[in-house]
């Protein structure tokens, strides 16, 4: 039901209580539109020139001939000849924005957007399946959305009204739904509110733009040769140029995903976006779990406040880095209970488990964008990494 629960034992998922499964994964650098070209560092596609981006793939072992063989280990087929790899991107596998954007999934666990800002008072929304390809036309048209650029909130009641809002209308090309927005200084913050068909449940997708957005496409296509005009064939018919498909640009998603109830045998390290920036941002560099514990409760602290820092930026996506980093502390921190008071123990552990779940969450609303959800998660995330440095600040 969640497929970006990821554990690295037999276990129940954290979420829904459902017995996780083993999967093998393997994060690959693969073509967009090319995905049978898999490489294990980032490069450009041999057959288009696209530049790889990084997903998750289900990686198995078959023979040549032999769909029905498909197993977690290499081995040796009936032949006797040596098993050969199979990489099969799974649904979630790919997260990546493919116009420049800020890409999130829907609370359906089903359809993805991403929101572009490719120029002063231009909002772009496209929309895509599980496996990140764009929505066929028929399915773009039933989407009704709109994006609002002003909203009054009522701390009472805990719902927002809309004081200005643009309807999402499709593109000519049936590529994208656009609106016309208002002038807004950036940061420019603006939510989409989405339904997906008629009379479905309405979404909302906050996004922070620091910038407009650079299509990775338009720069391929500027940097393309220009084509020669269509040459006439038979009368009546002509060659026609096939309109290009979309890159992507690598950017850091949620975890690597699997299917319902599953759990990893391997895992990748996530993306670090490309920002244009020289320095990389602290809070996307994996780093060791510390041997002592007021080390572990200062590393706590930093992700707290990484976290907070993201969630102020607009960058959503990249929350999971920081929160899971924390998770794996606490998880550390939760083996030296045992040297604990019998009172600090019954503290510290409800403490860390709260920390873990509030992990979690940080990670579904960030995938999800929307910052209410996440605002709400790391309010109970820094409560629970303040109750656990208490517990352990004697030690």
């Amino acid at each position: 039901m969640h497929p970006d629960v990821i554990e690295e034992k037999p276990g129940s998922c954290p979420l829904c209580k459902m017995a996780l499964v083993p999967v093998r994964l393997e994060s690959v650098w693969s073509c967009p539109i090319h995905q049978a070209v898999v490489e294990h560092a980032a490069g450009q596609c041999p057959i288009c020139k696209r530049d790889l981006v990084q997903m998750t793939m289900a990686l198995t072992w078959t023979c040549k001939g032999r769909p029905d063989i498909d197993q977690m280990e290499p081995g040796r087929c009936p032949d006797g000849s040596a098993t050969t790899a199979k990489r099969t991107l799974r649904p979630h596998g790919n997260h990546n924005p493919q116009h420049g954007g800020q890409f999130f999934m829907a609370p359906d666990t089903w359809h993805h957007l991403e929101g572009a800002y490719p120029q002063a008072r231009v909002f772009r929304l496209y929309l895509y399946d599980d496996f990140a390809r764009p929505l066929p036309l028929d399915h773009l048209k039933q989407v009704q959305a709109r994006v609002v650029t002003n909203e009054k909130f009522d701390a009472g009641t805990r719902k927002t009204t809309d004081v200005t809002a643009f309807p999402l209308t499709p593109a000519a090309s049936g590529a994208y739904l656009q609106a016309r927005i208002d002038d807004l200084a950036f940061p420019a913050q603006m939510t989409a509110k989405v339904r997906f068909k008629p009379g479905g449940e309405e979404y909302r997708f906050d996004f922070a733009f620091p910038s407009v957005t650079k299509d990775p496409n338009v720069r391929l296509a500027a940097a393309a040769p220009r084509a020669a005009p269509p040459r006439a064939t038979t009368k009546g018919t002509s060659v026609t140029g096939q309109r290009a498909s979309a890159t992507t640009a690598p950017r850091p998603t949620t975890a690597p995903a699997v299917t319902p109830g599953e759990t990893a045998t391997a895992s990748a390290l996530p993306l670090i976006p490309d920002t244009g920036a020289a320095a990389i941002d602290p809070s996307l560099i994996q780093v060791p779990i510390p041997e002592t514990v007021p080390e572990m409760l200062a590393q706590l602290t930093a992700r707290k406040d990484q976290i907070g820092s993201l969630i102020d930026r607009g960058n959503f996506a990249a929350v999971f880095v920081p929160a899971f980093q924390a998770r794996d502390v606490a998880l550390a921190l939760e083996e030296r209970l045992a040297t604990l008071p019998a009172t600090s123990r019954e503290r510290g552990a409800p403490a860390i488990q709260r920390l873990v779940r509030a992990a979690w969450m940080l990670d579904a609303f960030g995938d999800l964008g929307n910052k209410q959800q996440l605002s709400d998660a790391f309010t109970l995330f820094s409560s629970a990494v303040t109750e656990v440095g208490s517990v352990f600040s004697t030690q």
